[in-house]
Order: C-alpha cells, then sequence, then structure tokens
C-alpha cells in the first residue's frame, strides 16, 4: 500500500499520560504525537522496513502478536487527494486477492483528525482496518491487521484511541 517515507526522527520523547505515553517524533519541517493505548506498546525501531512505527500488545513482540497496528508516511504525489491516495491503495488490494472484500467502517474517534476508513479482508489470508489521513506533504496510514476477525474487533477500541490521539504539528517553514 504505497511506499513507505524513511524517515530520520531527531527526537523522541515520552510523556507519562492517562492512558500510556505519549510519544512525539520529530521529523524534518514537522513533528507528531501519538499517545500508546493501555496495554500496547508503540515501536519505531522493530519494522522499519515496513513501517514507521508498529503498536503491538504489551506481552508479545509485533511479529508474533495476534494483532497489530502499522502507521506510515507516505509524501504526497503532486495533485493526489486523500480520496484518490486511498483508491490507488484499495485498486492494489483488490488486485493482490481475487476474492476481496472492502467495506466502509465507522470507527468513533474524538480526536481533531479526520480519516477516511475502510474494513479488508481477503480470505485466509488477513483482517485489517485502515484509516488514512491527509497532513502537509504527507499521507498518514494507520492499519489494524490481523489473522483472526475476533482479534481484530477485540483490538479495535485500542486502536480508535491511537488514531484519536494523532496531532501532527508544523514547523513555521513548513507552512510558508
Amino acid at each position: 500500500m504505497g511506499k513507505v517515507l524513511p524517515l530520520i526522527f531527531f527526537l523522541l520523547t515520552a510523556h507519562p499520560a492517562p492512558r500510556g505515553s505519549t510519544l512525539r517524533v520529530r521529523g524534518n519541517g514537522f513533528s507528531f504525537s501519538v499517545t500508546e493505548p493501555e496495554g500496547w506498546s508503540i515501536d519505531f525501531q522493530s519494522a522499519a522496513q515496513i513501517a514507521n512505527f508498529v503498536m503491538h500488545p504489551k506481552e508479545s513482540n509485533w511479529r508474533e502478536a495476534n494483532v497489530v497496528a502499522f502507521a506510515r508516511l507516505t509524501p504526497m504525489g503532486p495533485q493526489q487527494s486523500l480520496k484518490t491516495f486511498m483508491q490507488r491503495d484499495l485498486q492494489e488490494f483488490q488486485e493482490s486477492c481475487p476474492f476481496y472484500e472492502i467495506q466502509d467502517v465507522n470507527l468513533d474517534l474524538r480526536g481533531p483528525r479526520k480519516f477516511l476508513t475502510k474494513a479488508l479482508h481477503c480470505p485466509g489470508v488477513r483482517h485489517e482496518i485502515v484509516a488514512v489521513t491527509q497532513v502537509p506533504r504527507f499521507f498518514v496510514t494507520f492499519i489494524l491487521s490481523s489473522n483472526h476477525q475476533n482479534e481484530l474487533q477485540s483490538a479495535r477500541s485500542s486502536f480508535q484511541d491511537l488514531l484519536s490521539s494523532f496531532l501532527w504539528f508544523s514547523s513555521k517553514s513548513e507552512k510558508k
């Protein structure tokens, strides 16, 4: 689902929050923050080849967890909208899975950011909830993924907490 942008993060700080640690990541001309949902860990190192960060239950690692969430930033192409970005990714999914299922999904989000969301299922492979938002110069894709529908549904509230906590900050040079 698109190229993963390799980012060099200059500073990663954690601040205790009621639900978990709030992590602030600084990049070139921007920063963002996310809060770890209770019982989950966010890891910026282990899955760098496929995502900017991965979230998994604390008692496991991302490779062995029954359910994981990935997030990645993808550079925005010229004249590309959030809708066309999502359509391209859905087309790639359809081409890779001949018996695909795609459904609209409504998430209960409390944050200020709006996401396009879809539930994807490739029989015998994965169940996923995909949420995409647009920020200056990037699309940010969050994917909750599991081999089992019941595991995916049990992690849905933690995924909603993660999305609700996502905040993007542009530096002065990026706003120009």
